[in-house]
């Protein structure tokens, strides 16, 4: 519908236009500057920062002729807003200065120091601009682009001349955000399934005149009697036995069957060969408590030879059990107990293998030590107390006839003393004395002598833990030994007691042992036998799960009382390899050989065995 409105009068307009000009023209002005030709100042912004360098805006569009450039002064241009998206609301930073808060979170330039020039009187401005500042940030109809934080500048040689200061470590040696936990032995045996490595426990001789009587030299066993355990290899063994677990403790059974061949198991001169077969189970047992020790370590084996011409039977059982207690009263206090048990027999070659026999008579000792050890800060002192009781069956002939030993039954009483200091945690030094006495059943025996006999002992060594890499203790000292019998010589010498580990390299350990002991005589005007042993083990892993071994060993038995000196000698290699925690096949080569200065007891004798393990 057409608007309807009055026109305006050709008289109005003429009434009112000279009164509108006359009242211009005599007000006065009110301080407005004329506008440009251009028209641009009707746009340009308040002035803020440098007035030299005053901010501008930017055309909306990219139509718009470059910042640099301005419109020609005939005319005012108003760019095009045809085609571009609108924008709502206010981008970030819109509407912000140079000065105070900006919530753009640019970077700002940075002020340096102004450093006049060397020899220059003239005193520079505190700071000044390294630059012109850059005009703020533009607004556009595109949504702004931040630009990403400047990293701080570091200069290396100013930051360490400052005192106390210290320059960041190599990107290489930072540590690292999520480490690995720690893995404690406690704790990582209380995980399902988690077995502690449990390297072979080391077996001390001990005091020359304080080990169970009657216990076999270290060498001379026959080859098999004692199952053989590779060295651990550092870093823990994957092939380890993962064990059973029973309440708190660990068990680990294993159990080893050998077949070999020895070309002389007499140790006679010109012996006869036999082969021959063993079984030789074990049972290792370790308690996994936070205080208080009990571990368990029972090892036996039985031999058979094939070749029933032996006279006597070389057949023979073997057992070495020990069982270790430990109280922990209070943090310095310890109580010790340990019992142990060993059946053995005498060694073929022995002068107490009689003639006649049917078979190799075997010989029991059963013994315990109860102790104290106290710890007065890095002073241990312990004091022990052993008892042991040696008896031998019934000697069984050829003919049928059963010949008594029960004269050669004794008891024998121990005391130790033990003092040491610990000079630093991978060394402590110590020095132990000990006293006992034999005691036998018969006060005579068949020859109408009497064996009981009083010993003594003192040496001085140390217990080593160097690094982790060489640990166990060593010990050289002198014992005598005292028979009431006027015609029974005493004995007396020099000891080397103790074992030590060397893992030389992640993959090759180096294990050396060395014993010495007196063991009793039946033989006439003969006190016993000073037996000294040493022997060099080196173990070295191919693979994990390949296992060379080889071993030396020399031992001298200086029988007193009989003009009789042994020197034995062997030398064994073997290889080892595992195909899993459970199964191992090991093989093993080893040649004995014996010098003596009586005619007729030289021997030498070669042997090889072939040993399935199975463990669990």
């Amino acid at each position: 519908m057409p608007r309807r409105c009055r026109s305006l009068s050709v008289i109005g307009l003429a009434l009112v236009a000279p009164v509108a000009v006359v009242m211009l023209g005599a007000m006065p002005a009110w301080g407005q500057t004329a506008v440009a030709d251009n028209g641009v100042d009707l746009l340009q912004p308040s002035l803020q920062g440098n007035p030299n360098n005053p901010p501008t805006f930017a055309p909306p569009s990219n139509s718009a002729p470059p910042l640099d450039q301005a419109p020609a002064a005939d005319r005012f241009t108003a760019p095009s807003r045809r085609g571009v998206t609108p924008i709502y609301g206010s981008p970030t930073g819109f509407g912000a200065g140079d000065t105070g808060f900006d919530s753009s979170n640019t970077t700002r330039p940075q002020r340096t120091a102004q450093v006049p020039a060397q020899g220059s009187s003239i005193v520079p401005p505190e700071t000044t601009f390294d630059q012109v500042a850059p005009p703020p940030p533009q607004v556009s109809s595109q949504p702004p682009v931040l630009a990403p934080p400047l990293a701080p500048v570091v200069y290396p040689a100013k930051a360490a001349t400052r005192p106390g200061a210290t320059l960041p470590p190599p990107p290489d040696q930072l540590p690292i955000s999520n480490p690995p936990y720690e893995v404690h032995p406690l704790s990582a045996a209380n995980r399902p399934g988690a077995v502690l490595p449990m390297p072979p426990p080391i077996d001390f001789a001990g005091s020359a005149s304080t080990p169970p009587p009657g216990t076999p030299p270290l060498n001379i066993l026959p080859l098999g009697t004692v199952p053989h355990g590779t060295l651990p290899i550092a870093g823990g063994d994957p092939y380890e036995a993962l064990g059973i677990k029973a309440g708190s403790f660990l068990i680990l059974p294993a159990v080893e069957l050998s077949a070999g061949y020895d070309t002389n198991p007499q140790h006679a001169a010109g012996g006869a060969s036999s082969s021959y077969f063993v079984i030789a189970p074990e049972l290792h047992v370790r308690s996994n408590w936070s205080s208080n020790s009990l571990t368990a370590d029972i090892v036996g084996s039985y031999t058979d030879y094939q070749n029933d011409s032996f006279q006597p039977s070389l057949n023979h059982p073997y057992l070495n059990a020990k069982v270790d207690g430990r109280l922990d009263v209070t943090r310095a206090t310890q109580i010790l107990l340990e019992s142990r048990a060993i059946v053995t027999t005498d060694n073929p070659g022995s002068p107490n293998i009689t003639a006649g026999l049917a078979k190799l008579p075997i010989y029991t000792t059963l013994g315990g030590t109860l102790g104290v050890a106290q710890q007065f800060n890095r002073l241990d002192v312990s004091v022990k107390g052993t008892f042991d009781r040696s008896t031998e069956q019934n000697s069984e002939l050829t003919d049928g006839e059963s010949v008594s030993n029960d004269y050669r039954a004794f008891d024998q009483y121990a005391g130790i003393l033990r003092v040491g200091y610990e000079i630093d945690p991978g060394f402590k030094p110590f020095v132990e004395v000990d006293e006992d006495t034999r005691i036998h059943d018969s006060q005579f025996d068949i020859y109408g002598e009497d064996r009981n006999s009083n010993g003594s002992s003192a040496k001085i060594g140390g217990d080593f833990d160097v690094f982790g890499s060489l640990t166990g203790e060593m010990a050289i000292g002198y014992l005598e030994r005292d028979y009431h019998d006027p015609t029974l010589p005493n004995i007396a010498g020099t000891t080397l007691d103790g074992a030590l580990l060397w893992q030389a390299t992640g993959l090759t350990s180096v294990k050396f042992t060395a014993a010495s002991e007196v063991t009793e005589s039946i033989l006439q005007d003969v006190s016993g036998a000073f037996s000294r042993d040493v022997s060099l083990e080196v173990d070295h892993a191919f693979r994990r799960w390949l296992i060379a071994n080889g071993q030396i060993g020399y031992g001298h038995d200086d029988y007193v009382g009989l003009a009789r000196d042994d020197n034995r000698y062997f030398a064994a290699t073997g290889l080892t390899y595992k195909m899993n925690r459970d199964i191992w096949l090991k093989g093993e080569l080893r040649h004995d050989w014996l010098t003596s200065t009586q005619v007729g007891n030289a021997y030498q004798s070669t042997s090889v065995l072939l040993t399935l393990r199975l463990q669990r």
